[in-house]
């Protein structure tokens, strides 16, 4: 029966035997076979025609309203079916991480999980966030400030935020401060709190579109700068020009995925090692 709902979803939709088929990859006679195996099944007609085209019944309007919430869950099965099978995943990370500690954290925490791979693909936070929703990634490590009913999202770890000083002008009488730009999704997560934050709410704030640019611009005497501290380490600001804030404004990175992803074991155990290995990060 349930091939038969299928025709008769993609009839809904399409209103033609011959497009229900293009959608179905199925021959015209093949979807004609199917709802007609249906109505032998429920007795009574689902289709009937609407000049050129056809259209559901009332019986059949009904009866589909009712399977189709079962329908989906079928198909849920089958594609977990599949996940259940697989050992190599797709993670999206957000730039910033994966310019710093990203790709160490997922190689140590891989290596606890036996047989699993990890393809790496970068972009900005809100991009990876897009990409797990429309299922192009399986997973997303990075910066998500907004709760998504569509996403299951798990915090990793919180990384400190700090202040790097110009090299410059080290006692800091400059009042420029250049932040990462408001759109971003670091500063919809902790751009109130460093609005307010006591050191820093008298700066001139300067956007730029990314923390590396930041640690360039305040090395070359531009300003003091705002950026995670995996960001300061890695790209060698010199360790008496990083200061950490008191009191500290740290950004939650989440490992975010659709929920059929999330509740796979092998996931789950993944996430259990990224947050051990994280502790070592910070």
């Amino acid at each position: 029966m349930i091939e038969g709902l299928e025709a008769l979803l993609a009839l809904e939709r399409t209103g033609t035997i011959s497009e229900a088929a293009a959608q179905l990859r199925l021959t015209q006679s093949a979807v004609s076979k199917r709802i007609q195996t249906l109505q032998n099944d429920v007795k009574f007609a689902v289709i009937e025609p609407d000049g050129r085209r056809v259209k559901l019944t009332a019986k059949g309007q009904a009866l589909i309203d009712k399977a189709r919430p079962l329908i989906s869950e079928l198909k849920n099965l089958r594609h977990l079916q599949i996940i259940n099978e697989m050992t190599q995943f797709s993670i999206g990370i957000s730039d910033s991480i994966a310019a710093s500690w990203g790709p160490r954290l997922i190689r140590l925490a891989a290596k606890k999980e036996k047989g699993l791979q990890f393809n790496i693909h970068v972009h900005r936070s809100t991009l990876v966030e897009e990409n797990v929703k429309l299922g192009r990634y399986h997973l997303g490590l990075c910066v998500s400030p907004a709760l998504d009913k569509n996403l299951v999202t798990e915090v990793i770890s919180e990384e400190p935020m700090v202040l790097l000083t110009n090299r410059f002008d080290s006692t800091m009488p400059s009042q420029k401060l250049i932040t990462i730009e408001q759109s971003s999704a670091t500063w919809r997560a902790i751009g109130d709190r460093i609005s307010k934050h006591p050191k820093l709410r008298d700066f001139e704030l300067m956007s730029v579109e990314s923390f590396a640019a930041i640690v360039q611009m305040v090395q070359e005497g531009f300003g003091h700068g705002l950026v995670p501290i995996g960001v300061a380490l890695t790209m060698g600001a010199p360790k008496k020009a990083i200061q950490l804030l008191i009191p500290n404004i740290r950004r939650e990175i989440k490992l975010i995925s659709r929920k059929s992803i999330s509740i796979l074991p092998e996931i789950q155990s993944f996430q259990k090692s990224l947050k051990e290995t994280s502790k070592e990060l910070f």
